[in-house]
């Protein structure tokens, strides 16, 4: 017998006034805030600490990209079973565990006397970060209302550039003073802080943060992870921030490159300049949440500007143009793309129940560990063989990729919930 879909919430969600977000939501985003600073200053110090690190442990170039590849391998593969366990265990024990396991092998990064060692060592950090996203947006989803969902999922996305800035202020400030391995150990001891804040201070979930849509009660139909991964929806949104990642790390790991070997600019006003995009886009980060929120989930109406925006600001930044251009190009550039970050997952996390939001999340957010596998090689071997302006090619392929899936995925939370139950309807029990 074929199972009733339910009626769209559409007409209900338009209707509600806009709400600010309440003291326990206010609290919880704190407090993930605060785990993700801790989470990229802790993988950020690592490249500020590598040429030491390097001269220590006397490696090789080969060997210290693979000290920085290693926590990405592992990060973008645990992504997945990460979301899982998270559905299946609860996003404060996940992100708790998560935040405590990155922690420690963040000190023991610290006590690495050989390669082996290190390469092991970070290796386990990536898992221990890989769990941390699917759990903090689960957790901030199951505490907010749907109409704010992204808004606050936003305000914690910002920490990004504050992590950074404290990687690159706080770290570089603190090997100087005490050595990397110093270093280490201090940020790893503050990580163990947080994770104790996180499970003694997080604030209980809402009664109400079983649906991100008000349906279950007019419908006995549940969606399993096994839906998920069989959904051209969510295969969608997969692309979408695939393209997103490319331009990303496509940007993080070549601009700075280009600005030193094709420009001839020294590295402090390179490092000094990287400020702009970083504050871009962790500003974008909350925007993009907040109209999105105030737009009723419907990312089109932001992705597709902004990832045209994007498109013209690449097409710009091939060309022969002063450095100070050029670098206010990069800020545009991070502003326009950074504003899509929120709205790639708006209708998951906005239109999904919450059992299943961090395998969702986490399906998502590997298009973009994916993209930052494969970018940064892609670019390498087309710099070295066509051009640099074709580099930036690479980038723009990017914005289209995510522009093209942001058309055809379902426009909001609604219609992508009503993909999973006319799926239900036509076969029952999700056989």
């Amino acid at each position: 017998m074929s199972k009733t879909s339910p009626q769209p919430a559409l007409s209900r969600t338009q209707k509600k006034p806009r709400v600010r977000l309440q003291r326990d939501a206010k609290l919880a985003v704190l407090l993930f805030f605060l785990g993700w600073v801790m989470s990229y200053a802790d993988r950020q110090l690592i490249t500020l600490a590598l040429p030491y690190i390097g001269e220590d442990l006397s490696l090789t170039p080969t060997q210290q990209g693979m000290l920085i590849s290693a926590f990405f391998v592992t990060y973008a593969i645990v992504q997945i079973p990460g979301g899982i366990l998270v559905d299946k265990v609860g996003a404060k024990r996940t992100a708790v565990t998560g935040v405590l396991a990155w922690s420690v092998f963040t000190v023991a990064t610290g006590t690495a006397g050989s390669f082996a060692v290190m390469l092991a060592i970070r290796a386990l950090f990536g898992i221990g970060e890989g769990v941390y996203p699917a759990a903090s947006v689960k957790a901030v989803a199951e505490r907010t209302s749907s109409e704010q969902r992204m808004t606050a999922t936003g305000w914690m996305y910002s920490s990004n550039a504050v992590g950074t800035i404290v990687a690159a202020v706080a770290g570089a400030a603190l090997i100087g003073a005490i050595g990397w391995q110093g270093a280490f150990f201090i940020l790893g001891a503050v990580g163990v802080l947080v994770a104790v804040a996180i499970g003694f201070f997080l604030p209980n979930a809402r009664a109400d943060s079983t649906a991100a849509i008000e349906v279950e009660e007019q419908s006995d139909s549940m969606i399993t992870s096994k839906d998920l991964f069989r959904s051209p929806a969510l295969w969608g949104h997969v692309a979408m921030f695939f393209g997103y990642g490319v331009v990303a790390w496509g940007m993080s790991a070549w601009v700075p490159s280009y600005l030193v070997d094709a420009r001839g600019i020294p590295l402090g006003v390179v490092a000094t300049a990287a400020v702009i995009p970083v504050l871009a886009g962790g500003v974008a980060s909350v925007l993009g949440g907040r109209l999105v929120d105030r737009l009723g989930g419907r990312h089109r109406l932001i992705i597709i500007p902004g990832m045209l925006a994007s498109i013209v600001t690449l097409a710009m930044m091939t060309q022969e143009l002063p450095v100070p251009v050029f670098v206010t190009l990069i800020g545009l550039l991070s502003f326009f793309s950074g504003m899509c970050y929120m709205p790639v997952f708006s209708s998951p996390v906005r239109g999904l129940p919450t059992a299943v939001v961090g395998t969702a999340y986490a399906t998502i957010s590997t298009g973009s560990q994916v993209g930052g596998i494969l970018t940064p090689t892609i670019m390498g071997v087309v710099v070295e063989n066509v051009s640099w302006e074709a580099a930036f090619g690479v980038l723009i392929a990017g914005c289209v990729i995510c522009l093209v899936a942001a058309m055809l995925v379902p426009r909001g939370p609604e219609e992508f919930f009503a993909t999973f139950t006319r799926r239900q309807t036509v076969t029952p029990d999700g056989a």
